[in-house]
């Protein structure tokens, strides 16, 4: 099976194909929930890879990260403007970390049930 190009649409074919009406939905409901949890960070990676960013630093010398986007939807533009402080970046690398290492023990372990293609 060939999955697109494209890291959200790969993302929306794997919860298709695991999700309970999906043609892996059996072998796949572990690897379903690790994909859930890891797109909730599905807009970090919006805003790293098409933000433009600064940033700054407060009063006390700690760093803020200020990520803006500009996207078109329906031909229409929507702005966004994400702010990330020092402390919750530091939280957040550590829970994108353990749902990545989550999803990709989960997305092995259907890649075994599976077996050779």
């Amino acid at each position: 099976m060939k999955l697109p190009h494209l890291v959200g649409q790969r993302f929306e074919e794997l919860a298709t194909l695991t999700a309970p009406a999906g043609a892996f939905a059996l072998e796949g409901k572990a690897s379903a929930a690790a994909l859930s949890a890891f797109r909730t960070h599905e807009g970090l990676r919006t805003s790293l890879g098409h933000g433009v960013g600064k940033v700054v630093l407060d009063q006390r010398g700690g760093w803020l990260l200020v990520l803006r986007t500009l996207a078109f939807r329906s031909k229409q533009p929507q702005r966004t403007v994400l702010v990330i402080e020092e402390n919750e970046a530091e939280e957040t690398v550590k829970s994108l970390q353990a749902a990545g290492q989550r999803l990709l023990s989960e997305l092995g372990n259907l890649r075994h049930a599976l077996g050779p293609s």
